[in-house]
């Protein structure tokens, strides 16, 4: 008993070594914290800046006529990387659009992040927007241009919180690699034969994909699902040249009028896809996906302000969300035929029409056996006299489906910080959008890319007026900041 009572004062004074201790790291990290918000803060405008700059580039990878500008934004990238301490920062190039790639590894013994995004964006309308599309403004707390949200903003969000942490601490937690793809809105055609032949340049521990968004402003979200994509176009030719209506009609065949014919045969009328078929290796959710679905505060009034549109289509059997996140779709983006001038009137038959389809896809679907389905099905609809023609815009098959674990590791450090920064638990969120390059990362890396970024689905992606809200600007940064630190902490505990 005595013996206990002379080990007292020693084990009192250990615990109190130890709370000095944890106090003194306590201080340091928020010190640390403190730190990068103040640059973080005192070079928002200077941020702004180069965001509007890399916006003005109209890096379109899927117009070949706007290949110099893909190539343009590339370097843009890279001198940016320089300028803030990435040495290394390089073009890969590819058989289509470049990529970029850098990193900072100068952490010893600590973990390895990759992160991804894409510079490219998609084709406008530019009659259709408030501003030119590429002369990008601030407005109303909105930063208005063609890729503003999608998904220049995951690429700057990211370098620029590298920036701070290593402006301001002179270093990093952990190291850090960067890839920014120059075609994933053209389907990602070449990013997985870059990723295998520069696999060792790519290797980490772990992933995180910028290309991602948050619920609302106040509402964070993991991602867990992706639906895949196939995509393709077919013509349907009667003649060699158009008819005059008035010589020809009544015994001349008409292109338009059978494409109609055939795009309409695409589906039921409750609104399913009528390609024999097409739905044979779909899976139904999961309980515990049917159960995510139920906590997430989706609001279809919402939707329909966002697009102003005044009704749903769909399958009423399947919810609003299972057919966003689980259910496969066939969507006609795009047809021409006869004279579609703004103006005039020409009164021929047309000779010639065309369609553009996209089908986004999820579990066990191939992209190449359903693009072999629709044609087998145009095919078989097509009238004597009438002929078509199909291509395979983004090369045949395409992104396919995927889905990420709730019980790892990187889920719950995502989780951690999302928690932190937002002061809520994120909500589980799948998406009806597709990104072939994470399947990629997770076939040759073995990887998993958590999505972390500031994208809002009222931002208007792929439509006109496109925005990203200036707010989420210094929230991104802190975010990725944030993830860096609790990494490095939470795997250094694994270690000891």
């Amino acid at each position: 008993m005595k013996s206990l009572k002379s080990l007292l004062p020693f084990t009192l004074f250990c615990l109190s070594l130890l709370m000095i201790n944890d106090s003194i790291a306590q201080s340091s990290k928020s010190n640390g914290a403190q730190t990068f918000e103040k640059y973080i803060d005192a070079n928002q405008d200077a941020h702004l800046k180069e965001f509007l700059e890399l916006i003005s580039i109209p890096s379109i990878s899927s117009i070949p006529a706007n290949k110099p500008d893909v190539q343009r934004a590339a370097v843009w990238i890279v001198n940016k990387l320089k300028s803030i301490g990435i040495s290394n920062a390089q073009v890969i190039p590819t058989a289509g659009q470049p990529a970029v790639f850098g990193s900072w590894e100068n952490a010893p013994g600590k973990p390895t992040v990759l992160i991804y995004a894409h510079y490219d964006v998609q084709p406008v309308k530019e009659s259709e927007w408030i501003i030119p599309p590429f002369a990008p403004q601030i407005k109303d707390g909105k930063i208005f241009g063609r890729g503003a949200s999608d998904d220049k903003s995951g690429v700057m969000m990211s370098i620029w919180a590298v920036e701070a942490m290593l402006k301001t601490n002179g270093k990093l937690p952990v190291n850090v690699k960067f890839i920014f793809e120059g075609e994933e809105e053209a389907g990602s055609p070449n990013f997985k034969n870059m990723a295998m032949a520069n696999k060792a340049l790519l290797k980490a521990d772990f992933g995180l994909n910028a290309d991602g968004g948050q619920y609302d402003e106040n509402t964070p979200e993991i991602l867990m699902s992706l639906r895949g994509t196939a995509a393709m176009e077919f013509s349907i030719k009667t003649a060699d040249i158009d008819a005059h209506s008035g010589q020809f009609g009544g015994k001349t065949l008409n292109s338009a009028l059978i494409m109609s014919q055939i795009i309409s045969s695409l589906y039921t009328k409750e609104g399913n896809v009528a390609v024999a078929g097409f739905y044979d290796k779909v899976i139904p959710p999961t309980a515990k996906e049917k159960a995510m679905m139920q906590k997430v505060p989706y609001n279809k009034e919402e939707d329909r302000k966002i697009l102003g549109s005044t009704a749903e289509t769909g399958d009423t059997t399947y919810s609003a969300l299972e057919r966003i996140w689980y259910r496969p779709t066939l969507e006609i983006i795009g047809m021409q035929s006869g004279y579609t001038a703004a103006e005039g009137h020409s009164n021929i038959i047309p000779g010639n029409a065309m369609a553009r389809i996209t089908c986004r896809l999820v579990n066990n679907q191939d992209p190449a056996e359903i693009q072999d389905l629709i044609v087998k099905h145009v095919n078989s609809h097509l009238p004597t006299g009438a002929t078509a023609s199909f291509k395979f815009t983004r090369g045949k098959g395409g992104a396919s489906p995927m889905k990420f674990p709730s019980d790892t590791k990187e889920y719950k450090y995502v989780s951690d910080v999302l928690e932190k920064v937002y002061g809520r638990q994120p909500i589980q969120v799948g998406t009806g959008g597709s990104i072939g390059s994470l399947i990629s990362v997770k076939d040759i890396l073995g990887i998993y890319m958590y999505s972390m970024g500031l994208e809002q689905s009222d931002e208007k992606w792929h439509a006109s007026n496109e925005f990203f809200k200036v707010s989420s600007v210094r929230k991104g940064q802190i975010l990725y900041c944030n993830y860096f630190e609790h990494l490095a902490e939470e795997e250094g505990k694994l270690k000891k």
